[in-house]
């Protein structure tokens, strides 16, 4: 109680540099070692019989000893501006775990309420090939090169069509003869989808890929079934086209591969032709599940694990998300009458469900069109924690109709943001 303060301040600052030494004993050199154990011994023998300006002066020389045994970091700007990066990508990956998380739509079952990847491809006057047979071809002959209206985008319209619109334009044109052996599918950074043609020589020598800013689904069909014709370029008919996508995406949705019938393609031919409208990228709330109960009538997303139809149907896929209306929660009793949905016996009024069954602007109702399967849960009652999801595009939607309720533990968020492309959806979702 009664030690003067000084002496106390003192004392802090020994224990302070012996903390030192032995937090910087492996980058301290022998001689730097000496001379800071040299002047912590000296400062320790002052305290005992020194005055107290002289005791101050000699604790700042100690501090300074400490100070510059240490190596001076080579570029220190950039060494701080790393630091500050890598603080800034720990907080990103945070606010991505437990709030936020960008999702991208790859699908149109939520269409017209959300896009997903849209293709628009051209076909006036394409080539054709030949298909090669052990080692030889027929002549092929490549037609005049079609435009996109009277003429073709230039270089300003199509960088801001893929700012506003995330548009990209497509026009690919073999330079030269070659055989295709192989087509698969990158996603970088799983917001990105690219199609590889692999090729080789007529010879057999090795060519690099042409790359396609599509996916492959996208990329391969014919123009008049949505995609940019690849498939038709190779001279593959409708019905090899969808059996090559559908099997390359029950392998492998993530990353499809698919090897066609090798194909000679002549120098000129039109492989594929049209533009890419990405699927709108959507941020997730995956907080407010843990502070309330999912409402009915939101667009939420959840993951696909032991949903027995989707896991069932790809075995060697991993669990996926999925995007949809939550149109029941627990204890709800549905039942679906074309065009519209009855929940607890009465019509559905959450305005995004009415939007639906009434048909509004490009909305079909709710019904059954493409999938036989939808017709397998098309009423019921939900039991506790399970929840029924359906697609917006009610005719194109793989959904609850077709593989069941949703499990309460798959749930990650209700669909908070469309945050690009900024043209058509951008803003809340609802």
């Amino acid at each position: 109680m009664f030690t003067p303060r000084h002496i106390k301040e003192s004392k802090m600052l020994l224990k302070g540099v012996t903390k030192f030494i032995h937090y910087k004993r492996d980058i301290l050199s022998e001689e730097k070692l000496g001379e800071i154990k040299e002047k912590q011994t000296a400062f320790r023998d002052l305290i005992k019989t020194g005055e107290k300006e002289d005791i101050r002066e000699q604790a700042k020389e100690l501090q300074k000893v400490c100070e510059r045994s240490l190596p001076m970091p080579s570029h220190p700007g950039l060494r701080e501006n790393v630091e500050v990066f890598f603080v800034a990508i720990v907080i990103a990956l945070g606010i991505r775990s437990y709030f936020l998380q960008p999702f991208k739509i790859p699908t149109g079952s939520m269409q017209p309420t959300l896009n997903g990847i849209i293709a628009y491809g051209f076909d006036e006057n394409k080539g054709s090939v030949a298909v090669a047979d052990e080692g030889t071809a027929e002549e092929a002959v490549a037609g005049p090169k079609p435009e996109w209206g009277d003429v073709e985008p230039n270089i300003i319209k199509k960088g801001w069509e893929l700012f506003w619109n995330g548009r990209n334009y497509v026009d690919l044109v073999a330079e030269e003869d070659f055989v295709v052996t192989n087509l698969y599918q990158k996603n970088p950074f799983k917001f990105f989808s690219f199609t590889y043609v692999e090729r080789r020589t007529p010879e057999g020598g090795e060519m690099k890929p042409l790359k396609i800013w599509a996916p492959l689904d996208k990329a391969m069909e014919y123009p008049e079934s949505g995609g940019l014709g690849l498939g038709q370029g190779l001279g593959l008919r409708r019905d090899q086209v969808i059996g090559l996508v559908r099997n390359a995406q029950a392998n492998n949705r993530a990353a499809p591969r698919v090897r066609p019938p090798e194909q000679l393609v002549r120098s000129g031919t039109v492989l594929a032709r049209g533009h890419v409208d990405t699927g709108d990228q959507v941020l997730v709330n995956k907080f407010s599940y843990h502070f309330r109960p999912p409402k009915r009538g939101e667009v939420f997303v959840f993951t696909t694990q032991e949903i027995t139809m989707i896991t069932n149907q790809s075995p060697n896929r991993q669990s996926q998300h999925y995007i949809k209306r939550l149109c029941a929660v627990p204890g709800d009793a549905f039942e679906i009458r074309e065009p519209e949905l009855f929940i607890n016996g009465q019509r559905a009024t959450e305005p995004g469900m009415v939007r639906v069954m009434n048909r509004e602007g490009c909305y079909a109702g709710t019904g059954y069109r493409r999938y036989p399967q939808q017709r397998r849960f098309n009423e019921g009652a939900l039991a506790e924690k399970e929840y029924l999801a359906l697609g917006d595009n009610s005719a194109h939607s793989w959904d609850s109709r077709a593989w069941g309720p949703v499990p309460e533990k798959n749930l990650v968020g209700p669909a908070l943001f469309v945050y690009w492309p900024f043209g058509q959806h951008w803003g809340l979702i609802e």
